[in-house]
């Protein structure tokens, strides 16, 4: 009897969330039958959890586990003959004192950090943070990934203060004047998920 995964093998959730587990038992022939899979969830901190599947069709098998801390959890779902896994990555809501703060930009910046006094760097900060709320959407939870590029657009706008025009003025090598990009690959990069879509 073989298992296979009804629903997806990786999640993203927030604590609190319910983890759906969709399986399905089939034979040899790829027919669905009866035969109840177990489970071993394994918790962030190393504890395992053994919860039991109910039946929501023939050869078809649901789980619904509340995540109640943040770190990754992986499931081993098995038959007799077969087994597959699943993982969840589990995030905390993201409370006012864990958004970026200066003190993160100036550590961002290492010793560039220096160059500039904390009013720049909060104004800096609070105008891209703004801008990525304006551009993302951000929820209760914001994940390493948006972090990053919010740190990076700090970055940029400091950068650019030093260019008005946001050109680079050339030398005997590069030649003339070179426009600044409008926007950042890397931050691009890391916000492409959470970027809202424009309709019309």
């Amino acid at each position: 009897m073989t298992v296979r995964a009804r629903s997806s093998p990786a999640a993203l959730l927030q604590v609190g969330a319910t983890w759906l587990l969709d399986v399905e038992t089939v034979d040899i022939d790829g027919v669905l039958v009866a035969g109840a899979p177990t489970v071993v969830i394994t918790l962030p901190a190393g504890g395992t959890a053994a919860p039991a599947f109910i039946v929501a069709g023939t050869g078809w098998y649901r789980l619904a586990y509340v995540v109640t801390t943040a770190g990754r959890y992986t499931a081993a779902v098995t038959t007799a003959d077969d087994a597959i896994g699943f993982a969840a990555f589990v995030h905390g809501v993201t409370t006012a004192a864990g958004m970026p703060l200066v003190a993160d930009v100036s550590v961002y910046l290492r010793e560039g950090a220096a160059s500039y006094v904390l009013a720049d760097l909060q104004d800096a900060l609070d105008a891209e943070a703004g801008a990525q709320r304006a551009r993302c959407r951000v929820g209760a939870v914001y994940p390493p990934d948006l972090r990053q590029a919010l740190l990076r657009r700090v970055q940029r706008n400091l950068a650019l203060r030093q260019l008005p025009l946001a050109m680079l003025q050339g030398d005997a090598e590069m030649g003339g004047s070179v426009m600044v990009p409008g926007s950042d690959p890397e931050v691009r990069r890391l916000e492409a998920p959470y970027r809202k879509l424009v309709v019309g």
